[in-house]
C-alpha cells in the first residue's frame, strides 16, 4: 500500500515535471522569435530614420520657400496698388475690364 502511494506520488510529480520542462522548452522558444522578431524591427526602425531626416530637412525647405513666397506675393500686391494708384488712379477695375 504504501509503496502504491508512493509510486503514485512518483508518476504524478513526474507528469508535472515533464509538462513544465515542455513548457519552459516552449517558452524558451517563444522568446527566441520575439527576440528575431526585435532584431528585424530594429533593423526597419534603423533604414527609416535616415528617410525621416530627410523627410524632416525636406518640410524645413518648404517652410522657408513659403515664407519666401509669400513675401513675394506681398511685394506684388503692393506694386499692383502703387499701379492703380499712379498710373491708373483708380480705375483699375475698367482696365481689368477692357482687358477681358
Amino acid at each position: 500500500m504504501n509503496k502504491k502511494n508512493y509510486e503514485r506520488k512518483f508518476e504524478f510529480q513526474n507528469n508535472i515535471i515533464t509538462r513544465q520542462s515542455k513548457q519552459i522548452d516552449a517558452l524558451k522558444s517563444q522568446i527566441e522569435k520575439f527576440k528575431k522578431q526585435i532584431e528585424e524591427k530594429d533593423e526597419l526602425i534603423n533604414s527609416v530614420v535616415s528617410l525621416k531626416e530627410e523627410l524632416s530637412q525636406n518640410v524645413a525647405d518648404v517652410k522657408k520657400h513659403r515664407e519666401e513666397y509669400g513675401e513675394l506675393v506681398k511685394e506684388l500686391r503692393t506694386m499692383k496698388e502703387i499701379m492703380n494708384q499712379t498710373v491708373f488712379k483708380g480705375r483699375w477695375k475698367i482696365i481689368k475690364f477692357l482687358l477681358k
